[in-house]
């Protein structure tokens, strides 16, 4: 574990080469699949980089995620794409970045599959409509869902239409950070027998992610699923495998800039913020910290520099008492943390640090002024 960061300024974001590499390998356990980065949880170009030669592409959201794909890759790798919001500007160039584009719905393929390129391999995006998440704001297979095509949708226009023809795969993504394998498997399971017709006559299926394999003790139900398509329908097989990867190889540090007491607790700001970390605040959730103590003799109630009263981490017990300059480590910040951050009330973002596979750390990117000042287009001279 990462606990010495004496080379680094603050706040700062760390990630872990040699841990995002085992992630990596250990993946391999996964016979006959496909595995996909999705670009989501984490899009550092260098961390993007370091995954190239360990994957089969990317996995993609966007014409903007496609072009970083794409600029990533070079020709080493596949390009999937899905997305809700396809937009009729795009759609020649997302054609001509990606290798695999999953509809999201069915009008969505009757307006723009006839428009691809000839290589781009068309699939839609399937809702089983098999719900396992409980909050609906994080559930793919609510009822009303926007995303994906219902089975029985998908049944009815086969039945009516030749609509479909050109159709080479699915693509399905029905979790959200569940470690549980059984959900995939009986969700293939599932499909296995509502639409094996369909599974006959395509060429792939992308099975999305939501899972985190690192964490689960069953990755053989996964193996399982994989090996149901294989050897019933032949399928190419792919898995997208995101949080797993990069989630506890990130780090963010911060220090400590003031010390007071509010209500008989003592208050400990620091130079960070939950809008550097959005999803602590969006889940409400306490964030693990490396020097917190169980049995500390010393509390104190992290707080983040902005004027937001709910910018708070939570009570955290410590062995010795914090003082000015203390860094503080959230631990298992690898993803939804560079992509969601922001600078709201002017805070700098946290520089990007590696710690290589030297056992080195080394700052890849710090920001600025000019990087708030950007956003909001002020002129160079307007202040004056």
């Amino acid at each position: 574990m990462l606990l010495q960061f004496d080379e680094i300024t603050t706040p700062a974001f760390i990630y872990d080469e040699m841990a995002i590499l085992q992630k990596l390998c250990d993946l391999q356990q996964i016979q006959q699949c496909n595995i996909l980065y999705p670009l989501k949880p984490c899009e550092f170009a260098d961390i993007l980089r370091l995954m190239t030669p360990f994957t089969s592409g990317f996995s993609v959201s966007s014409l903007y995620e496609a072009t970083l794909a794409k600029e990533m890759l070079k020709n080493d790798g596949v390009i999937h794409l899905t997305t809700p919001g396809l937009r009729p500007d795009e759609i020649g160039e997302i054609s001509e970045l990606c290798d695999f584009i999953s509809f999201n719905s069915l009008s969505q393929w009757k307006m723009y599959q006839h428009k691809l390129s000839s290589p781009v391999k068309r699939g839609l995006r399937i809702n089983p409509q098999l719900s396992f998440v409980e909050d609906d704001r994080y559930n793919p297979c609510r009822q009303h869902s926007k995303l994906g095509v219902s089975l029985r949708d998908l049944r009815e226009e086969l039945n009516n239409s030749t609509l479909l023809k050109n159709l080479s795969g699915l693509l399905l993504h029905t979790n959200c950070e569940s470690s549980d394998f059984n959900d995939l498997l009986e969700t293939v399971k599932l499909i296995d027998t509502c639409i094996p017709d369909v599974l006959k006559e395509i060429n792939w299926l992308n099975l999305g992610g939501g899972y985190l394999f690192d964490a689960s003790n069953n990755v053989e139900a996964l193996i399982e699923a994989i090996s149901l398509l294989k050897s019933k329908y032949e399928l190419d097989v792919y898995f997208e495998p995101g949080k797993g990867i990069v989630g506890d190889a990130g780090y963010i540090v911060a220090s400590v800039i003031d010390l007071f007491k509010s209500d008989n607790r003592t208050i400990a700001i620091l130079d960070t913020t939950v809008n550097h970390m959005p999803e602590v605040f969006e889940y409400q959730y306490k964030p693990d910290v490396a020097e917190e103590s169980d049995n500390g003799k010393y509390k104190y109630i992290l707080a983040g520099s902005s004027c937001l009263a709910g910018d708070l981490f939570g009570e955290y017990r410590f062995d010795q008492p914090l003082e000015i300059g203390a860094q503080i480590t959230f631990l298992n910040m690898g993803a939804y943390t560079l992509v969601k951050a922001n600078m709201f009330n002017g805070i700098n973002l946290p520089s990007i640090y590696a710690y290589t596979l030297a056992g080195k750390f080394r700052l890849k990117k710090s920001f600025g002024y000019p990087d708030f000042k950007a956003r909001y287009g002020v002129e160079h001279n307007a202040c004056k």
